[in-house]
C-alpha cells in the first residue's frame, strides 16, 4: 500500500504538483455527474490519441480499420476497439508498449499469476505515483483515516524483506506512521507486536486478519486503539468478515484492485458496493463481448484512462462482477460495482469441462450457523473436498451433511463430495487465502 518511495519518485513529488493533484482528486469524489463525465471524456480522447500514435498494436488497428480520433467522441465509442486478454499481451508485449517512452524511465509491477506465468505492467512516472499513492490515500481518507495516524500493513512478503521496508521511513511517515508486518509471521507474534505499535488502521488480506482475530479471541486480547481495517487481494467471504468485525469491533473496508491497474474500486462506510475510481479507470461488464445490463454478472473489462507507457484498453482481467443499479447513499459521485468472484483459475472444473464459480455456492453455504470459513479443494476432475471451519459444536454434524447436500445439488451430482471440518485453513505460498484450490496438473485451470 503506502510503500517507500524511490529517489526518482521523490523528485517527481513536489508541492507544485502534489497540492493541485490532491485537491482535484478530492473534488472528483463529489463532483456533479456532468463534471466527472466531462473529465472522463477528456481523458478518454487523450488516451485514444496516445494509443493511435504511440502503441503499435493500436496504430496498426487504427490504420487497418481506417479509424481516426473523430470516431472516439464518447466513452461508448470504446466498443469499436477489441477486447484483449493477458495472453494477447504476453505473446508480443512490445506491441502494447509506448514506442516513445524508454522502459528504464518507467515503473513496473510484476505478477506470476496463479499459474506461474509472468506478466509485467509498465507505468509512466506520474501515473504510477497517482495510482500507487494518491488514489489510495483519497479512498482511505474518505473512509475516515486521518494524517498522522498509525497504520500496520500486513504484506505478502517474507519477514526479511518486510524488515528492510520498516527501515525506510522517510518520506513515508510524513503522512502516516507506518509499520510493515509479514503475513508469514506467526499470528500470535504479529498480534503482540500489533498491540505494542497500537495502530488506528490495519491493511492486509482478510485470510490473515481471520487468523489474527481467532488468536485475539482465544487469548482474550482487546485492541481498543484500532479504528478500521482495510482488506484486499482475496474473495470476500461474509462469515470471515463478520467474525473479524465482531472480534476487533471495527468496520472493514474491502478494496478491489489488480497488479495491472492498482486500485480499481473500494468500499465506503455504507457498504452498498465498490466505488470505481472513474477518473482513473473505465469499467465494463461484458458477457462475451456484449455489455450486460446493470445488476447482471459478467466479465470485468477495464480501460486505463491515464497510463501512457503501457495502457491496457478493454482488458479482460479474468474476474467476474456486476455494475450496481443504484447510487451510494454516501453522496459520492463515483459509480458502484460489485466483484463477485476471482480468476478463472479459482473456478471448479466439472468432469464435462464446465467451470463453476465459487460465487454459486456462497449464498447457500454461508447461511449455516457457526460457519466461519470454507475452501473448495479440487483433488481430481471427479473429486471435490470442502473444508470448513466451524465455531463451537452446536449442530456440527448436521451442518456438515447439509453443506454436502447443498454442494451436491449445485453440481447436480457430477462429482464425489467430501466435507471435512478443520481447525484452520492455511494460506498459500504467496501468503493469500484462496476459496478454490486446484490440485489438477493439466491446463484446464490455466490463467486466462
Amino acid at each position: 500500500m503506502f510503500q517507500y518511495m524511490k529517489t526518482s519518485e521523490k523528485k517527481e513529488i513536489n508541492l507544485l504538483y502534489i497540492v493541485p493533484e490532491l485537491i482535484q482528486m478530492k473534488r472528483m469524489l463529489r463532483a456533479p455527474r456532468e463534471t466527472l463525465d466531462a473529465v472522463r471524456t477528456g481523458l478518454f480522447r487523450s488516451q485514444m490519441r496516445n494509443i493511435s500514435q504511440n502503441i503499435p498494436f493500436y496504430s496498426e488497428f487504427f490504420k487497418e480499420n481506417k479509424l481516426s480520433l473523430d470516431d472516439f467522441r464518447t466513452l461508448d465509442d470504446i466498443r469499436i476497439l477489441p477486447v484483449i486478454e493477458k495472453r494477447d499481451i504476453r505473446g508480443n508485449p512490445d506491441k502494447f508498449f509506448n514506442a516513445q517512452i524508454k522502459r528504464e524511465k518507467c515503473y513496473t509491477s510484476h505478477t506470476s499469476g496463479s499459474t506461474g506465468e509472468p506478466f509485467r505492467s509498465y507505468f509512466d512516472r506520474r501515473t504510477w505515483i497517482r495510482k500507487k499513492y494518491f488514489s489510495k490515500l483519497r479512498a482511505r481518507f474518505a473512509c475516515g483515516m486521518r494524517s498522522g495516524e498509525k497504520i500496520v500493513i500486513f504484506a505478502t512478503e517474507p519477514p526479511d524483506q518486510v524488515k528492510l521496508s520498516n527501515q525506510k521511513k522517510f518520506p513515508r511517515d510524513l503522512m502516516l506512521k507506518t509499520a510493515f508486518f509479514s503475513v508469514f509471521d506467526d499470528p500470535e507474534t504479529s498480534l503482540r507486536r500489533f498491540c505494542e505499535f497500537k495502530p488506528q488502521n490495519a491493511y492486509g488480506p482478510p485470510g490473515y486478519f481471520f487468523h489474527l482475530a481467532r488468536t485475539a479471541g482465544r487469548k482474550k486480547i482487546s485492541t481498543p486503539f484500532l479504528k478500521r481495517i482495510y482488506t484486499s487481494s482475496e474473495i470476500k467471504i461474509n462469515p470471515v468478515f463478520e467474525f473479524i468485525r465482531n472480534i476487533f469491533g471495527v468496520d472493514i473496508y474491502d478494496i478491489y484492485g489488480s497488479t495491472e491497474f492498482k486500485e480499481v474500486a473500494w468500499e465506503c462506510d455504507r457498504h452498498q458496493g465498490y466505488h470505481i475510481n472513474e477518473d482513473e479507470i473505465f469499467c465494463e461488464i461484458l458477457n462475451t463481448d456484449a455489455p450486460t445490463s446493470k445488476g447482471v454478472v459478467g466479465d470485468i473489462v477495464l480501460t486505463d484512462l491515464r497510463n501512457r507507457a503501457m495502457p491496457l484498453i478493454r482488458y479482460r482481467i479474468g474476474d467476474k462482477g456486476r455494475m450496481m443499479d443504484k447510487k451510494c447513499s454516501c453522496g459520492r459521485t463515483f459509480a458502484l460495482m460489485q466483484p463477485v468472484s476471482g480468476r478463472s483459475s479459482e473456478y471448479i472444473l466439472l468432469p464435462d469441462g464446465r467451470h463453476l464459480s465459487p460465487y454459486l455456492f456462497t449464498t447457500s453455504i454461508e447461511k449455516f450457523p457457526g460457519l466461519l470459513q470454507y475452501q473448495f479443494v479440487q483433488k481430481t476432475k471427479n473429486d471435490l473436498l470442502v473444508k470448513v471451519v466451524l465455531k463451537g459444536d452446536d449442530g456440527r454434524k448436521r451442518n456438515l451433511s447439509d453443506i454436502e447436500e447443498i454442494v451436491r445439488k449445485i453440481i447436480n451430482g457430477a462429482m464425489n463430495i467430501e466435507v471435512e471440518q478443520t481447525r484452520m485453513i492455511s494460506a498459500e505460498e504467496n501468503g493469500k487465502f484462496v476459496v478454490v484450490k486446484s490440485l489438477l496438473k493439466d491446463d484446464s485451470h490455466r490463467d486466462q
